[in-house]
């Protein structure tokens, strides 16, 4: 009794787990690490007819979302669907262009749109394309057939400005931040100019023994930039900048140089590979608050730079890697070089790691005050140092397992989430 009792036990509960088993769907990995831009709680929410999983292992479609900031303060997404399993073999790009006015519930929206778009072919060829259907509404036909091209009144120019503040304090000290900043661009297929101005200030005031110190940074900071593009793999252009920095000891400094990059990759694949060399040259004029160590108050160079960055997007991970080269041309010793950059590299299913990290040799400090450095100025950071070296390094990995669905999203507890861009 106790055996068919058993049997029939077993019987029914795989009977129960057959009938609530989930129709098929394609089971998709979003590679995405843009959170602002990839939602992935409204995209799992919105995106019903698929299945996501945790990893692109188990996955039949990984979807990998790569991101480019265009000058005007737009961003360019490029969402590329890679085929794996059954879908072995079979690839697309859809692109599309959020400008800079667009709201994150837009920028959302239209993410999940072009998901849909780009996964309707995977689907296609599972049963689950019997109950596939695609609209487009009369009145968007009409508007599409009807509607003039429209001529840009601002031929593509962008204008940017805004301004911020905080104010803290107690019995015994206060400080203040004051910053604002002016931005234009333009940017079209052959140009590319923008014009930047920014000043940042701080001040803190320290209270001991009814005496009050005070100490002041401060940065204002403008430029101007012109690119041109010759064809798929040159560009030239010219730069200039103007600087008034405390810090630095830089009343008033100038630059100007003329610019030349070629990129191995042609331009249209930034988003996945990308090998550029850029060569700067051009005079800088400097004025300073105090004589510098080489007992200068102003003074008059020719600079040249060198830099080579490197940049792969691929399914397994990414690659950000940047050389970085100057000196100046009356002393070829006072030179700057540096090595920056990231790699991420997912090593198997669940398991990832990821090691970043910037080393600079550095030769070319020209604007460091002369005279000791007092413990007041070292405690408060407002004046820089010499140093022949600086570096920064940082590893890490992650570990994930348990479920391969992760397409349920519950809102609950998830408390406040907010943001505040100036």
């Amino acid at each position: 009794m106790r055996k068919i009792a058993g049997t029939a036990l077993v019987l029914f509960c795989c009977l129960t787990a057959f009938c609530q088993s989930p129709v098929d769907k394609v089971r998709v990995f979003l590679d995405c690490t843009q959170g602002w831009l990839c939602d992935f709680d409204f995209v799992r929410s919105e995106l019903k007819m698929v299945s996501f999983v945790r990893d692109r292992f188990d996955a039949d479609v990984h979807v990998q979302v790569n991101t480019q900031n265009s000058s005007s303060g737009g961003v360019q997404a490029q969402v590329i669907f890679l085929g794996l399993r059954n879908f072995q073999g079979a690839s697309d790009t859809l692109t599309y262009f959020n400008d800079p006015t667009t709201t994150s519930d837009d920028q959302r929206k239209k993410m999940v749109q072009y998901l849909k778009l780009g996964l309707v072919r995977f689907i296609a060829k599972t049963p689950m394309a019997d109950h596939l259907g695609i609209t487009l509404s009369d009145a968007a036909i009409e508007i599409a057939a009807t509607a003039p091209r429209q001529k840009d009144p601002w031929n593509y120019w962008v204008f940017q400005f805004g301004s911020s503040g905080s104010f803290n304090g107690s019995q015994n000290n206060r400080s203040s931040n004051l910053y604002g900043y002016v931005n234009a661009t333009q940017e079209t297929e052959t140009w590319k100019i923008s014009f930047n101005l920014s000043l940042d200030r701080n001040r803190t005031i320290f209270k001991q023994d009814n005496e009050e110190i005070r100490f002041d940074q401060k940065n204002y900071s403008g430029g101007v930039s012109v690119a041109r593009a010759i064809n798929s793999h040159w560009s030239y252009g010219i730069s200039s900048s103007y600087q008034n920095s405390l810090f630095r000891n830089i009343r008033t400094g100038f630059t100007l140089r003329p610019r030349l990059e070629y990129s191995i990759f042609p331009y249209e694949k930034f988003n996945n590979q990308r090998i550029v060399v850029q060569y700067f040259v051009g005079p800088v004029y400097n004025r300073y608050y105090d004589t510098t160590i080489f007992f200068k108050t102003e003074e008059f160079q020719v600079q040249q730079s060198l830099y080579m960055i490197t940049s792969f997007n691929k399914p397994w991970g990414n690659v950000n890697l940047g050389v970085f080269w100057s000196n100046y041309f009356d002393d070829f010793e006072k030179n700057n070089l540096s090595f920056n950059g990231a790699v991420s590299w997912r090593i198997t299913k669940g398991l990832n790691f990821g090691i970043y990290g910037y080393y600079g040799l550095i030769q070319d400090q020209i604007t460091l005050r002369k005279g000791a450095v007092t413990r007041d100025q070292l405690l408060t950071n407002n004046r820089e140092l010499l140093s022949s070296f600086e570096y920064n390094l940082g590893l890490g990995f992650s570990y994930r397992f348990g479920s391969v669905s992760n397409s349920i999203v519950n809102p609950r507890f998830k408390g406040l989430s907010y943001s505040v861009n100036f």
